[in-house]
């Protein structure tokens, strides 16, 4: 079990690294961390949270997501703006160099979840699909 569970992640894997490559501009999206990769999914679904939120939503420290939120606008990914509202709130969110990456990565998936699901029966698909729908229930429950 161990060595085909390591065997599909090293496709995913595979797949997502070819992404980078077809995506990569020079402007670092090669070296960006799993983390950072969590924080731009998370802004892109919030669409323009405060920082505060973009924390509650990451269950992570508020510091820790400023310090996030800091080298992804290093790396041009992020912008943050103040609320107009209260002046004392941030937002943040994404590039369009961002943008591009998110899309990407997007396609890539899509990609792969139709190889899969061409690759298996329908009954299989449908089986695969309860699977991993109960171990991502399972890892958010921890």
């Amino acid at each position: 079990m161990e060595q085909l569970l390591m065997e599909f992640v090293n496709t995913l894997d595979q797949a997502l690294k070819k992404m980078q490559q077809q995506v990569d501009d020079g402007s670092g999206f090669s070296r960006l961390t799993i983390s950072q990769f969590q924080y731009m999914d998370a802004i892109h679904r919030l669409e323009n949270p405060a920082i505060t939120e973009l924390a509650n939503h990451l269950q992570i420290t508020k510091a820790s997501v400023t310090l996030g939120i800091k080298r992804l606008i290093g790396l041009g990914y992020v912008e943050k703006f103040q609320s107009q509202e209260d002046r004392r709130v941030f937002h943040v969110h994404l590039t369009s160099a961002a943008d591009r990456i998110i899309k990407a990565r997007s396609m890539v998936l899509k990609e792969y979840g139709e190889f899969i699901r061409n690759s298996l029966t329908q009954e299989e698909a449908r089986q695969f699909e309860k699977i991993l729908a109960k171990l991502v229930a399972v890892f958010n429950q921890q």
